[in-house]
């Protein structure tokens, strides 16, 4: 199993380092417009009586370097390894081929990021970023955290992208907050491990505790290194402030003892050089070139606040009520009743509504190109494709999903997908699909972070990844 990557990053070398890479970092894109001075964004929403804000900055390339709640801040930012960020290290080479969104070793404490932020985005409670992700180790260096030696790059700035989608009050829970992190891999790897969310936060969250939202249960955890299965909560000593975090597609069923880890380094020394840790880390094999999107949702509070945002978010993301969770604190649209809870009003079911078809779907039928994947468009990505029929233009059932249509140019423009967000991408409405089991072509959703996530099919194992029946294509 691969380890966590970047457990030793707020050690000292970053400041030694930063005086070697001034030519390598970059300005923003010349289209980026700060809304506030000094280069800032910042979005916020009231939680229990006080602003929860989360802010970015130009010098950290739009990674978010400021989460406060109850006057209390949240994250470290002293050093660009820091943050509530997002990283990657690929094929085994761990900090030595390590794209890191804000930016890179050399950076230090400076002013600057050698990443390049391109886009900035800001709602009410929405606040976007597109960068071209640093290097954390320049090419031909070495950490002791670099098993094979250097990494194979040339220069200090990769080619992958980092686009993610930070929504406060995610799921209706006002205490909690989506981090859907999207990386756009340049070229192919054997290996991937995509630290999909990380914050560094002050020393005093050093009370380390894990909390199984299935179960409603939760114990102190000892300080690490270490990873789990089961969502893990940094925590000041008398529980008033504290920061977890989830994810529904964690554990992946191939390391299910993993992907909520661990750190303190709440002893090292030097003013605000101490820190502790947590990570939210998916591992992939044989990773194509292109897009990886995952999410991780942030809950803040109390100690009992966050225990109660993630069994809410356990709950509005299907996963059904927790046992003996405590009661969560709900955004004012939270008052509709959970999904899992909703129970059909009558015992005999209405009779289905007629079929009138919508937009004619087709599947790709060329190896190598498009095999298997369900668009729009009868020539996609330029290969050959054939009619599968068509979605419905309204639901017959309730039990009719859905679907959408990327719109992204070079990224899903054309793909049918069952996730709206896709890629954190434009997409629009294209019809439903008849519930399985009806007359037509049998459709499938990838159900693979990293690989064939939110895709749809007529192939149950899409790119040779895991996927579930979602609907019928009419004829």
């Amino acid at each position: 199993m691969t380890a966590p990557i970047r457990p030793t990053r707020p050690a000292c070398a970053a400041l030694l380092l930063a005086g070697f890479a001034g030519s390598a970092r970059a300005a923003d894109a010349p289209s980026i417009a700060w809304p506030e001075p000094g280069g800032r964004a910042t979005i916020s929403r009231p939680f229990k009586g006080s602003p929860l804000a989360v802010g970015v900055s130009s010098r950290t390339a739009g990674a978010i370097d400021s989460l406060t709640w109850g006057g209390t801040q949240f994250i470290n930012a002293r050093d660009h390894g820091r943050e509530l960020q997002s990283a990657a290290a690929f094929d085994g080479y761990g900090e030595c081929l390590n794209p890191t969104e804000a930016g890179s070793d050399a950076d230090g404490t400076g002013p600057r990021s050698t990443s390049l932020l391109t886009v900035l985005q800001v709602g009410a409670d929405t606040l976007e970023t597109r960068s071209q992700m640093a290097y954390w180790i320049g090419p031909g260096a070495t950490t002791g955290n670099c098993p094979k030696g250097p990494g194979p790059h040339a220069g200090p700035r990769s080619n992958d992208v980092l686009a993610k989608r930070v929504t406060l009050g995610a799921e209706g829970v006002a205490n909690a907050i989506a981090y859907r992190a999207t990386y756009v891999t340049a070229e192919p790897h054997a290996s991937a491990t995509f630290e999909a969310a990380t914050a560094y936060m002050p020393p005093d969250f050093a009370q380390f505790w894990s909390y199984d939202p299935a179960t409603g249960r939760s114990a102190p955890l000892s300080a690490g290194p270490a990873e789990q299965g089961v969502p893990v909560i940094l925590a000041n000593a008398d529980g008033s402030r504290a920061m977890g975090v989830y994810s529904p597609a964690l554990p992946q069923p191939s390391v299910p003892n993993a992907g909520y880890g661990r750190f303190n380094f709440a002893t090292l020394p030097g003013p605000g050089n101490a820190t502790v840790k947590w990570n939210c880390v998916f591992r992939e094999n044989n990773v194509p070139a292109g897009a990886h999107s995952y999410t991780c949702y942030v809950v803040v509070g109390t100690l009992e606040d966050v225990k109660a945002g993630i069994a809410a978010l356990r709950t509005a993301l299907g996963g059904g009520p927790a046992a003996q969770a405590p009661q969560a604190a709900q955004a004012p649209r939270a008052a509709q009743a959970p999904r899992a809870a909703i129970a059909p009003q009558a015992a005999v079911a209405p009779p289905p509504a007629p079929r009138a078809p919508g937009t004619a779907l087709y599947v790709g039928t060329q190896g190598g190109c498009n095999a298997g994947e369900v668009t729009i468009d009868p020539g996609y990505k330029g290969c050959a494709t054939a009619p599968i029929g068509a979605t419905l233009a309204q639901p017959g059932n309730p039990g009719d999903p859905p679907v959408y249509v990327g719109t992204a140019a070079g990224l899903d423009a054309g793909l049918v997908t069952s996730n709206p967000r896709h890629l954190d991408a434009g997409t629009r409405p294209i019809g439903y699909l008849a519930r399985p089991g009806s007359g037509g072509t049998p459709l499938y959703v990838g159900t693979q972070a990293g690989c064939n996530a939110g895709v749809v099919s007529t192939n149950p194992a899409h790119l040779d990844c895991s996927g579930a029946p979602l609907g019928v294509a009419v004829r």
